[in-house]
């Protein structure tokens, strides 16, 4: 009985100090565990605090150039967008004042094409359109070269040509889309002509100045200065009643003339296809 009284004693002393070991190492291990935990997030907090401290100067350095280029290039693409903008504005800009300039022209030539149509209206003939495209006037001769375009076939030596004052001279040779027009001040040009009042006749010559010279006149005829001259239409050569030139001065013997257009202002023309041949009289006055 006592033999069990003592083992029971120490089997309660033995669970006794177990559960004191155990109760023990909880707490160390609590308290480790609590130990633990500060050291970590001490440790970590002054190791981080270091590491900061330390690289903040750094990475500040080295963000401080690339924020730099950052901004260069942000700036430097604004500038090259204003740039292109500007070039592309510049171009329109340079396209509309073309446009522009071309419409003033179409309408400056629209304006003569309507001044021809209007003013010179000669019945039973035809008519074509052609643009002056160089000037010959020198002391040998007086003449145009004209572009035709597509009626280059229809067009003949002799044809009159006209501008929205009158007459300026016959076509003389083609050549392709091109042709030379003979002025009436060139010293080949006779024209017959009457004049407008009077209904006298004569024939108008040239001398390669920009005076034209009245011959072959009535002896009594009555001719006075600013008298229009006109196409007679005599011979068949040209159609009649086109304005040719107006007297400037009405002497006895020597009657002059002043064509009714200066060859520099001349640009687009209208060429009459008539194709009455001259009779053989008239066409030996004007040899």
């Amino acid at each position: 009985m006592k033999r069990q009284k003592v083992l029971f004693l120490k089997e309660n002393y033995v669970l006794r100090v177990l559960k004191s070991f155990m109760v023990a190492g909880l707490f160390v291990i609590a308290l480790l565990l609590i130990l633990v935990h500060k050291i970590d997030l001490g440790l970590i907090s002054g190791v981080s605090k270091g590491v900061f401290f330390i690289s903040a100067p750094l990475i500040h350095t080295a963000v401080l150039p690339a924020e730099g280029l950052s901004y260069a290039y942000k700036k430097t693409a604004e500038i090259i967008s204003v740039y292109e903008e500007n070039e592309r504005l510049r171009e329109e800009n340079g396209e509309l004042f073309l446009l522009k300039d071309r419409m003033k022209a179409l309408q400056a030539e629209n304006a003569i094409l309507k001044k021809l149509l209007h003013h010179i209206d000669v019945p039973n003939t035809r008519s074509y359109t052609a643009r002056v495209i160089a000037e010959n006037g020198n002391a040998f001769a007086n003449s145009l070269i004209i572009y035709l375009g597509n009626a280059y076939p229809y067009i003949k030596s002799g044809y009159a040509v006209v501008n929205a004052a009158g007459l300026i001279g016959r076509i003389d040779i083609v050549s392709g889309r091109y042709a030379r027009v003979t002025l009436i001040t060139d010293i080949d040009s006779k024209i017959p002509v009457v004049s407008q009042k009077s209904r006298d006749r004569g024939i108008l010559a040239g001398n390669n100045g920009r005076e034209l010279s009245l011959i072959f006149t009535p002896l009594l005829a009555e001719l006075h200065k600013g008298d229009l001259l006109v196409t007679s239409g005599i011979g068949g050569g040209l159609p009649p009643d086109i304005p040719v030139a107006r007297i400037k001065r009405a002497g006895v013997d020597n009657i002059t003339a002043v064509p009714l257009f200066t060859p520099s202002d001349i640009e687009v023309v209208k060429i009459i296809a008539y194709d009455v041949l001259p009779d053989p009289e008239t066409a030996k006055e004007l040899e």
